[in-house]
């Protein structure tokens, strides 16, 4: 959630299509071979050993895409400060604003309406639609329409329709 309350924009595939992010799952295989097979004992062990793959992955294997170079040569620190405090997401006056409760739920219309459980605590922005729906946003992010006369979330899928 941190990172879409920093303004950082989601890139989703197609759910059951991991060859739409190759390159990226690549890498999770050899990272899981080579850290988690067997597991470290516990979990100082294993980060140790998360953290050895990353020195090696940035600063000693050269990467075919890259040239046959190393990231580390490829890599610029973002100009952009960290924030010390993440901020709340902002909802225009057209929004109701309301906050998921730890069980996943806002009020609306008189009634309980589950968002995510995953968003508790966090405000969600919500505007009418022309059709008289109601459209649930969490930052930038669209989740789904609670349909008119029925009080409950329709979510979008990874990809909201156009």
């Amino acid at each position: 959630m941190h990172w879409l309350k920093l303004g950082i924009r989601l890139e989703r595939i197609a759910p059951g299509h991991p060859q739409q992010n190759g390159r990226h799952e690549r890498m999770h295989a050899t990272l899981k071979a080579e850290t988690t097979r067997p597991a470290a004992g516990n979990s100082t062990a294993q980060q140790a050993r998360f953290d050895r793959f990353r020195d090696e992955f940035n600063h000693d294997r050269p990467h075919e895409a890259l040239g046959q170079q190393m990231p580390a040569e490829h890599y610029k620190r973002s100009p952009r400060p960290m924030p010390d405090r993440v901020p709340e997401p902002w909802y225009d006056a057209e929004h109701a604003v309301r906050r998921v409760r730890p069980s996943g739920e806002i009020k609306w219309g008189g009634d309980r309406v589950f968002i995510s459980q995953a968003l508790a605590g966090e405000p969600v922005g919500i505007a009418e639609t022309d059709s008289g729906d109601w459209l649930v946003h969490f930052a930038s992010v669209d989740l789904g329409l609670i349909k008119r006369g029925t009080n409950k979330l329709n979510p979008f899928a990874a990809v909201r329709p156009a």
